[in-house]
């Protein structure tokens, strides 16, 4: 079977992260159901954007004028990816936004079908843009399509027109043969709108690559990593820790990830009397992710609002008890056996949280944490699930 793989975010130079659990899905797909042919769609993504308010963009868009242009197949990690790099701008300019990312899919749709022969079905990810480009793609080529939701808040508020999501972001639910929502709270607010409620499908984590490993041995290690913002609920997080106040000679908060506002809360991390306590490690790639994780004894993150929240999956792989919020995905993720839950905002429930797992974080048994991981989360896990969604929506039995 051939499916074809519209992704809204997809990892690009400028920024490798952006849709990292996209490209992790499909080439999970490709290993795992080795009779589903995968093919991805690419234009450049993030290295593609252009606007005119941003001094960077003049820059990119010269490097893509002088580069070596045209489209290129190629295959990596078992996906085949059909990219025909094009500078991407605003809708209100002429020649840009949706109208060029329909012209260049298509484009990159009929390069896959003379390659790979014909498309079985069309799988976007995120309704806006690529659940609307695939309802293009299937109404040009008569194709279904799966819809898988990602987005957190829905709809983001950028795409909301006098209190309702655009048009495009119903016209995408509405034509798909089945919508996917990585959590369930996620899939109870596409629902709030009319639209029919998504099935609910996790975000996966490569198992090979996540395992359970022995922590530190000198400190008791809290681990927070994330894209340092305020909706992460960094500043929380260091409130609570200076009203629990642990000794430094026993506890050390480990916060890795990088973003505008991590001067702004390393500041104030000095200015809280926590810079014995709290240890900044910057921007964190894949390949050191997975050790980090197993040098801690808990996760920790405070977010405002998760439509999943993969990080705390990566932790339960790696055998570790968290502590994140009510916020949308951990509900789907967490429960009495792997973790807390407290409420957004709650610093001192936060505090209490902590100082409680600092108490009793040897009564998670890692072994159980990783079993409900692995029959939740891992790659046979997911993979099973969606190609029983890909098979039901191309109408065929199993």
């Amino acid at each position: 079977m051939n499916i074809f793989t519209v992704p809204s975010w997809y990892p690009s130079e400028t920024n490798p992260i952006s849709g990292i659990f996209i490209k992790e899905q499909a080439e999970a797909i490709a290993d795992v159901a080795q009779d589903l042919r995968i093919m991805v769609s690419l234009w450049g993504h993030d290295d593609s954007l252009f606007s005119l308010r941003r001094p960077k963009s003049w820059a990119r868009l010269l490097r893509w004028r002088f580069s070596r242009r045209g489209s290129e197949l190629a295959q990596c990690n078992g996906v085949h990816q059909v990219c025909s790099k094009k500078i991407t701008w605003s809708d209100r300019l002429p020649f840009g936004g949706l109208r060029q990312l329909i012209r260049v899919n298509r484009h990159n749709f009929r390069l896959a079908q003379d390659r790979w022969g014909p498309i079985d079905l069309i799988h976007a990810h995120v309704s806006y843009p690529g659940g609307y480009i695939a309802s293009v793609l299937a109404r040009d080529h008569g194709v279904p399509y799966v819809l898988t939701e990602h987005m957190g808040p829905f709809p983001f508020p950028s795409l909301m027109r006098q209190g309702r999501p655009m048009d495009e972001i119903k016209w995408a639910f509405a034509g798909a043969a089945a919508s996917i929502a990585v959590s369930s709270a996620l899939a109870e607010r596409v629902a709030s709108f009319g639209y029919s409620k998504p099935i609910v499908v996790p975000n996966m984590v490569d198992e090979r690559r996540f395992f359970p490993g022995r922590p530190r041995e000198d400190k008791l290690v809290f681990f927070t990593l994330c894209a340092v913002s305020e909706k992460k609920g960094i500043g929380q997080l260091l409130e609570a820790i200076a009203l629990w106040d642990p000794p430094a000679e026993k506890f050390e908060f480990v916060i890795g990830g990088d973003g505008p506002q991590r001067a702004q809360y390393e500041a104030k991390a000095l200015s809280l009397g926590l810079a014995d306590r709290v240890r900044w490690v910057g921007e964190i790639s894949r390949e050191q992710a997975p050790e980090l994780f197993r040098q801690s004894h808990v996760f920790v993150l405070p977010s405002w609002h998760e439509s999943f929240g993969i990080v705390y999956v990566e932790a339960m792989a790696c055998g570790k008890p968290v502590i994140a919020t009510r916020c949308g995905g951990p509900e789907s993720i967490v429960n009495e056996n792997n973790g807390v839950l407290v409420d957004v905002g709650d610093v001192s429930g936060l505090a209490d949280a902590m100082r409680t797992m600092a108490s009793h974080w040897s009564r998670y048994d890692p072994d159980l944490i990783r079993h409900d991981f692995e029959a939740r989360f891992s790659r046979q896990a997911v993979v099973a699930q969606i190609r029983r969604v890909y098979i039901d929506a191309c109408g065929r039995p199993s």
